[in-house]
């Protein structure tokens, strides 16, 4: 193949030398054959046409377009294919002196005058041709491209991950035979759920691509934060090996919170629809590991009209470190999901054998 890319240029520049005024450059990709054939712009008014004969005997034809795009035909056999895509840059054959092949590599790098062309071809011979990060070749389909945007999508590039974004999260527990909890289970653990909000922010992530866009590996970093609204008048009190609750007759809390904040990193199967995450159906399933960086219990109750809060910060004995499955579906930036606790709330023995579990929706960033 390298020797099809430097023999073609040279020998072209050898044979137009004296009555071509300008070069075109073509890249044709047939079969697991890749040819780089110069194009000649002939001086005077003749109508531009140029037939190149290939060592397999087949034709291609190569035409202006009254619309200023190009017209290429190839004849292969009883097949005819047509192709029809805007101008290639124009090179002078002054350019041609300036031909470099880099063959250090795994992949062939041509420079051709102002032009920049990558040959790459994998362990399973399947090609790839870049020309000036417009035009892609890859497995023998020619797709021509003007910004960067568009390279990217008909590259099939990496794909979107579904993990950075901002999520609120409805909290709740269940109990040890798998079923939501009741004040039968803990009386000083029974939800306010209206209070029972969480919040997720999620800042970094990076996708591990499997198939193209549309299968891949996500992990990220993330902080998780877990509100749990108590619903009876009780102080949570915590000892070094138990935490419970002990009914306070003295107050009467407005707002009875415990409250649980962790760094979290994900593991997650991601697939997509399409390329265009703006119109692309995705579904993830993994787990997330997570580390606790704060906790704490807040009050707020009223006296002779006056408020006053109260703000313990300690463990409470919540798991240091937690992990929960995951799972979520969702449409362009948005995202349905929920979490099953795979480590209960608390260290184990040292408070009720409840298992966290959550529902959210999520705005990607």
């Amino acid at each position: 193949m390298k020797t099809i890319l430097l023999s073609a240029a040279m020998f072209t520049f050898g044979f137009l030398g004296a009555q071509v005024k300008s070069t075109e450059k073509q890249i044709i990709v047939e079969g697991k054959d890749t040819t780089t054939i110069i194009n000649d712009l002939l001086e005077g008014d003749f109508k531009r046409q140029t037939i190149i004969r290939t060592a397999d005997k087949s034709k291609m034809t190569i035409e202006d377009l009254a619309d200023g795009n190009q017209k290429q035909t190839i004849i292969r056999g009883g097949d005819t294919t047509v192709i029809i895509s805007s101008k290639s840059d124009k090179i002078s054959l002054d350019d041609l002196g300036d031909l470099e092949i880099d063959e250090k590599s795994d992949s062939t790098k041509i420079k051709l005058g102002k032009m920049k062309i990558v040959v790459v071809e994998d362990k399973d011979k399947k090609k790839k041709v870049i020309i000036d990060e417009k035009v892609i070749v890859e497995n023998d389909e020619i797709v021509t491209n003007e910004n960067e945007e568009d390279l990217k999508k008909s590259k099939g590039g990496k794909g979107e991950g579904h993990w950075s974004g901002f999520g609120i999260t409805a909290n709740g527990f269940l109990n040890a035979d798998g079923k939501v909890s009741s004040g039968t289970d803990s009386y000083f653990l029974q939800q306010d759920y209206a209070r029972s909000i969480g919040f997720n922010f999620n800042l970094f992530e990076k996708r591990f691509p499997i198939f193209r866009e549309y299968v891949g590996l996500t992990t990220g970093l993330g902080w998780q934060w877990n509100r749990y609204g108590l619903k009876n008048n009780v102080d949570v009190v915590y000892s070094s090996d138990s935490t419970y609750g002990v009914e306070n007759t003295t107050l009467d809390y407005k707002k009875n919170v415990l409250r649980a904040s962790y760094i979290q990193v994900p593991l997650l199967l991601e697939f997509t629809t399409n390329s265009d995450n703006d119109k692309a159906w995705h579904l993830s399933a993994g787990v997330v590991g997570g580390i606790r960086v704060a906790s704490s219990w807040k009050t707020k109750w009223e006296t002779d009209g006056k408020t006053s809060k109260n703000k313990d910060k300690s463990t409470y004995n919540f798991q240091p470190f937690q992990a929960y499955a995951t799972a979520m579906i969702g449409y362009g930036d948005w995202s349905l999901y929920v979490n099953y606790g795979l480590t209960e709330v608390f260290e184990k023995n040292k408070g009720p054998k409840f298992s966290p579990v959550q529902a959210g929706i999520k705005f990607d960033f």
